[in-house]
């Protein structure tokens, strides 16, 4: 679960809608649309938003891009890889065009905001290039004749939040629910200023509505979404208040949010993570460095020590808490002194999981100015050296639960045996289940066993 800037968790860091069936001959879908997204969760419920205005207008959505006559990539801008990957992956849909169908093909998200120019030039069989503010052009576009080369659109997102527009959800267990757009923060790596703009938070009753329509839908778990969700305010309404009235929603089984910014992360808000009831005790907070000077370098606004005191906080306060983080390695200027004293807090943390990824120059950042002066075989050494500490944390903490008696929310069939099922304790540990059991339900599961990060049990 990525969010954007290098902060985000396990089961988004890339979302992927129907990816299968490129070389398929089926026959085109009046009106089919298929969207590929990647990237962040904040991309994937721009994707439902996108979707949700196509579908008033007598859209639908197909699984096969041979199947559409409207072809969408949703990007990703955070790292090089993403940028190049992006790149790689949509010119598959050239050949689409080539065999003479009418179908049209669009590139959204923020690689469309930070690097137009370069998609158009790249890729020039591509209709539209739509930046995340600009979405609302898309509907009226589809009426207009096709163009000769991509016409592309950045928004100005001052006030937009689509909070208007009910995002259009597949089956499932969980609705992602925005709580704000963009961020003021200014880290210096991060490229999220500059590709969806300074912060806006929706209304609470807003947001309160549309957890409302979600459950009613059947979504029985939420997560709060936003690039930093502890800086959200309504009003005299914090982040915490909000989360205290989206527990109260008839229905709501599970409450979760993402992402925490260390520097906002308030005892008011711990007291509520620690309430019980239907918010989970899970919390994903970016470290992405250990050694204060490069903390201040990134322009992260805390101190290595300040980040002990939250995790001694928050762990005393919520019991069963699952804690996660992020850690960039080879940031500029990086010593040998700074990658040590990151490894010494991830050793004392012994967190559940963490997403460590290789500094990769943005352009236009701040940092882009520092001179990127760590090997790559360095960032790959101390990647590999941070890796391997979590994973043994990670385990350690979850053989803790073998024994246990935990309830799982049910999401659905194993991937590597459809006669077993998947699901998740409240904490967000995945636990595997024999039987056949309906997603959506809850289960007690005796915890039996250990296997990678998966844990296995039966029902009690």
């Amino acid at each position: 679960m990525r969010l954007c800037a290098g902060e985000g968790r396990r089961d988004g860091r890339v979302q992927q809608m129907a990816l299968a069936g490129v070389q398929s001959t089926s026959e085109p879908v009046s009106g089919g649309v298929f969207i590929e997204t990647y990237g962040c969760q904040m991309n994937l419920v721009d994707s439902e938003i996108v979707m949700a205005m196509l579908e008033e207008r007598g859209y639908r959505r197909v699984d096969r891009p041979d199947q559409a006559e409207l072809v969408l990539i949703n990007t990703c801008a955070v790292r090089e890889h993403a940028e190049v990957r992006a790149i790689q992956n949509i010119s598959r849909f050239k050949h689409l065009k080539e065999k003479g169908r009418d179908v049209r093909v669009g590139v959204l998200g923020c690689l469309s905001e930070y690097a137009a120019d370069q998609l158009a030039g790249t890729l020039p069989f591509l209709d539209w290039i739509l930046g995340p503010d600009a979405y609302r052009r898309l509907p009226g576009l589809l009426a207009e004749p096709s163009s000769e080369i991509p016409l592309i659109f950045q928004g100005n997102g001052a006030e937009e939040l689509y909070d208007d527009i009910l995002p259009s959800r597949r089956s499932g267990v969980n609705a992602w629910v925005t709580v704000s757009r963009g961020c003021d923060n200014h880290c210096t790596y991060c490229v999220v200023p500059a590709t969806r703009g300074r912060l806006r938070h929706r209304a609470a009753n807003s947001i309160l509505d549309e957890v409302k329509m979600a459950v009613d839908q059947g979504f029985v778990q939420v997560t709060l979404l936003g690039q930093n969700v502890n800086d959200y305010r309504d009003g005299n309404l914090d982040f915490a208040g909000l989360m205290e009235k989206v527990s109260k929603v008839p229905g709501l089984r599970r409450l979760r949010f993402m992402t925490s910014h260390p520097k906002d992360l308030s005892e008011r808000l711990i007291d509520v993570l620690a309430s019980g009831g239907p918010i989970c005790p899970e919390l994903h907070l970016p470290l992405q460095s250990g050694s204060d000077r490069v903390l201040k370098r990134m322009n992260r606004a805390y101190t290595a020590d300040q980040y002990r005191g939250l995790v001694e906080s928050v762990r005393k306060r919520v019991p069963g808490l699952l804690l996660s983080t992020d850690i960039i390695v080879g940031f500029p200027g990086e010593s040998e002194r700074d990658y040590h004293q990151t490894e010494q807090i991830v050793r004392e943390t012994g967190f559940d999981d963490a997403f460590i990824y290789k500094y990769s120059e943005r352009p236009h950042t701040p940092a882009a100015k520092l001179k990127d002066d760590v090997e790559n075989a360095e960032k790959v050494r101390r990647l590999m050296i941070l890796n391997d500490i979590v994973r043994a944390s990670g385990q350690s903490r979850r053989l803790q639960r073998i024994g246990r008696t935990e309830r799982i929310l049910v999401e659905g069939p194993s991937a590597r045996n459809e006669s077993e099922q998947m699901g998740r304790t409240r904490a967000g540990y995945v636990v595997i289940v024999p039987g056949a059991y309906l997603s959506g339900n809850e289960l007690d599961v005796r915890i039996t066993s250990l296997s990678g990060y998966t844990l296995r049990g039966r029902a009690v």
